[in-house]
C-alpha cells in the first residue's frame, strides 16, 4: 500500500511538471507598412523551464534556463529581422509557520526585434 501511494504521488507530480505551460502575447508593428506581428512567449514547466518565442505562430527562438545560473540569451531570425530573447530568473525562499521551506522562481523574458525592446513577459 505504501509503495502504491508513493507511485501515485510521483506520477501525479510528473504530470503537473510536464503538463503545465503558460503563454503571454504582445503585438509588434514592423517599420514597413506590413501587418502587425503577434508575439507569443510560452513557458513549458520542467526541470529547466523552457521558453519559446513564437511570431505569428512560428517558433523563432527556444531556450531553457541552465541548472546553474539565472539568465540566458538566444537569437533567431524572422522575415529578415533579428529576434533576441533574453531571460532572467529570480528565486526567493520562504519559511512557513510550520517550518516548511518553500522556494519560488519568477521569470522575466524580454523580446527584442532588431535591437529594439518589443515587450517584457513576467511569469
Amino acid at each position: 500500500m505504501k509503495v502504491n501511494f508513493q507511485l501515485c504521488f510521483v506520477f501525479a507530480s510528473l504530470l503537473l511538471i510536464i503538463g503545465c505551460s503558460s503563454s503571454q502575447m504582445s503585438m509588434y508593428k514592423p517599420s514597413d507598412n506590413s501587418p502587425g506581428w503577434r508575439i507569443d512567449v510560452e513557458k513549458k514547466a520542467g526541470i529547466t523551464d523552457e521558453f519559446i518565442c513564437k511570431i505569428n505562430d512560428t517558433a523563432v527562438v527556444s531556450s531553457s534556463f541552465p541548472l546553474i545560473g539565472d539568465s540566458f540569451e538566444k537569437q533567431g531570425m524572422f522575415r529578415g529581422k533579428k529576434v533576441l530573447m533574453s531571460g532572467y530568473r529570480t528565486s526567493s525562499t520562504i519559511t512557513e509557520g510550520n517550518g516548511t521551506i518553500k522556494t519560488e522562481d519568477k521569470y522575466q523574458i524580454r523580446v527584442f526585434i532588431d535591437d529594439k525592446l518589443v515587450d517584457k513577459f513576467d511569469f
